[in-house]
């Protein structure tokens, strides 16, 4: 059973709060290749990354770097109940030239799991409560408010606060799965534009594709298409900075057939069009921090 307690954005932030009783491939959240921060308000669920693992239980505070969201996975329990905040980096980014912060560095360096005492653990969820009624009611500035608050967030793991709990044993079986999906994700990530999907990396893997559709969806909660067309879509937003490519010339170098077909998949992970997108990049004073 799942319950979705809140769900919502604000300005490059999305925030979902959802209750579990089961582990579903199938996660909730908005920004699906974005920079993550989970908090546990109850159960439990492991964090695997670069081969190991955590336990994610009850107070602790999860950061996920973008560029290893990949290799990263947040599964297991058999209940839990957490807060998910998705950062898109055109925000981090600016925010951290505002504040003088480098927070794609600061992803990069917490990478992980920290537990956190009972009064931050306290403060934590009060921010967290703030940051739903603040998007729930539509309270005046709403958007500086949500953002004020995750400031707050980033300083308290600045200062030192939240310590990284030990790492238990794997179970065997499943970190064979993990390491073999963290093989075939690295390809491809190199490789996005060259592949034409599942039956393709089946050969180059030796494995029948569906075995590998099943453990890729279980260790990433990605299809292999859906994970082929996130990577597609970082290199469509770096490419359209490029005036000189038509919106035909990048479709064919990712890979896609018809025009039509890269129109659709860059809006439904963007939520905007190729070249709304590049045009909103000439214009760069429309974007907010």
């Amino acid at each position: 059973m799942k319950e979705v307690i809140f769900a919502g954005t604000c300005g490059g932030i999305g925030i979902s709060h959802v209750a579990r009783d089961c582990d579903f491939a199938k996660t909730i959240g908005f920004y699906k290749n974005e920079y993550q921060i989970h908090y546990i308000l109850d159960g439990e669920r492991y964090f695997y990354s670069e081969n190991k693992s955590c336990r994610m239980s009850k107070g602790t505070l999860s950061f996920i770097d973008k560029k290893k969201i990949p290799f990263t996975n947040v599964i297991g329990g058999k209940f839990h109940e957490r807060v998910l905040i998705e950062i898109e980096e055109s925000w981090l980014t600016s925010a951290g030239t505002v504040m003088e912060l480098d927070f794609i560095r600061f992803f990069q360096n917490y990478h992980g799991v920290f537990s956190l005492d009972e009064t931050r653990r306290n403060q934590m969820e009060q921010y967290l409560s703030e940051m739903e009624q603040t998007i729930q009611n539509n309270i005046p500035f709403a958007c500086a408010e949500i953002k004020k608050i995750l400031f707050s967030v980033f300083l308290m793991v600045l200062k030192g606060e939240g310590i990284k709990p030990e790492e238990p044993d794997h179970q065997k079986g499943k970190m064979i799965r993990y390491v073999k999906v963290s093989e075939i994700m690295s390809y491809i990530m190199e490789h996005s534009c060259e592949i034409c999907g599942l039956e393709d990396l089946a050969a180059i893997f030796y494995l029948d594709k569906s075995y590998l559709s099943r453990i890729f969806k279980e260790v990433t909660n990605f299809t292999v298409n859906e994970f082929m067309n996130c990577q597609r879509i970082e290199q469509a937003r770096r490419l359209l900075l490029n005036d000189s490519l038509s919106m035909e010339d990048i479709s064919k170098k990712l890979g896609y057939e018809r025009l039509s077909y890269f129109d659709r998949v860059f809006k439904k992970h963007t939520g905007t069009t190729p070249l709304q997108y590049r045009k909103s990049k000439k214009n760069p004073g429309n974007r907010s921090i």
